[in-house]
């Protein structure tokens, strides 16, 4: 079970950072939750990667509680 929420984190921390890098690519503001990444064999927005980091980071704090 620990490996497989280390390969989902992994998973979405690599999608955070590749918008993160065009941010820092780009010459100006970018709208991060609108702009898109691709994973899960899917394109997301920002605001599904935030959405799918928040499930994670619940579903994490609930293993390690109990």
């Amino acid at each position: 079970m620990m490996n497989e929420a280390t390969n989902r984190a992994e998973t979405l921390l690599r999608a955070a950072h590749q918008l993160l890098k065009r941010q820092d690519k780009s010459s100006y503001v970018l709208n991060i939750l609108a702009e898109t990444v691709f994973y899960d064999d899917a394109e997301c927005d920002g605001n599904c990667l935030m959405e799918d980091i928040e499930y994670w980071l619940d579903e994490f704090g609930k293993q390690e509680d109990g």
